[in-house]
């Protein structure tokens, strides 16, 4: 009778240490799943919220001269520097020079850093993906984003986030890179692997770059598994081996590799390159790159 009530004893508290056990990790994990579904929701509250209004044809916010080609030459005014273009202008810019209408968003830069996070200082959106979302740069801290939602929260999904030791806030630098966390659902920088898909990688052809005053235009020119060495940090660049680095990413050949048949890469280029993991690979990175458009050419 006592060796059977010891037994019960022994089994109860295996049971209860079990439990408690299941208890704790469970929390943890349920913790870790609200964290990251509040910041997923707030996420796409944003992108629903800044794509909250009716796209404009570049044509309709024409003024009468843009694209006359009947004013006398002596009439015509002295070309205008991309700085002193409006943002009306600047959509227009690209339609006339590239066909490319800009999709329009109901951005407030100054309310987003007020009401969301400070360190927002760019929109980005990617066609074909499931990105369309603020970009952050922390003042001191370049992996912080790496660890932290736009809410403080840690966890994922993180932020979509540039390195201010490496890049500056304007899109200027020779090679600019962006990071996000690829997600396991394929949400956020997860979808950037759709361009392993030969498809998508015709199909989805620009990223672009919003700032409070003014748009970029990224034209993908390579989609590819490469190292997790840094990229700006593992590269010191002259203008020779910058066009070099550019023109060797149109001969990768992996099977999840794409890239145009060919470009005229100049050592004035400007690069956008968008990062995220690959799941199963810690020693590889995927990335997906663009090369400035010549906004005023």
């Amino acid at each position: 009778m006592g060796q059977g009530k010891k037994g019960r004893k022994i089994w109860l508290a295996a049971a209860l240490l079990l439990l408690a056990a299941a208890m704790f990790f469970g929390g943890f994990w349920l913790r870790g799943y609200l964290v990251g579904k509040q910041a997923q929701d707030q996420r796409e509250d944003l992108s629903e919220e800044v794509n909250g209004i009716a796209e404009t044809p570049p044509e309709e916010i024409s003024d009468d001269t843009a694209g006359s080609e009947t004013a006398p030459e002596e009439d015509v005014e002295d070309e205008k520097l991309w700085e002193q273009y409006t943002i009306e202008e600047k959509y227009q810019a690209y339609f006339d020079t590239y066909g490319i209408t800009v999709p329009e968003k109901n951005l407030d830069f100054e309310q987003l850093r007020t009401e969301v996070n400070e360190d927002i200082y760019a929109w980005l959106y990617v066609p074909g993906t499931d990105i369309d979302d603020p970009v952050v740069q922390h003042p001191t801290d370049d992996s912080y984003y790496l660890n932290y939602n736009l809410n403080g929260t840690m966890g994922y999904p993180g932020g979509i986030y540039t390195e201010g030791s490496c890049n500056s806030r304007d899109f200027t630098d020779r090679m600019t890179v962006i990071y996000g966390h690829n997600m396991r659902d394929g949400s956020g920088f997860g979808s950037l692997h759709r361009f392993e898909d030969r498809a998508v990688f015709e199909e989805s052809r620009y990223i672009f770059i919003y700032l409070p005053d003014d748009i970029k235009v990224y034209e993908i020119f390579a989609a590819y598994e490469g190292s997790n060495a840094h990229i700006i940090y593992g590269h010191a660049w002259d203008d020779e081996s910058w066009v070099e680095y550019l023109s060797d990413t149109l001969r990768l050949t992996g099977d999840k590799d794409n890239a145009v048949e060919s470009y005229e890469f100049t050592a004035e280029d400007q690069v956008l390159t968008l990062s995220t993991c690959i799941r199963n690979a810690p020693n590889q990175r995927y990335l997906v790159q663009g090369v400035l458009l010549d906004e005023a050419r």
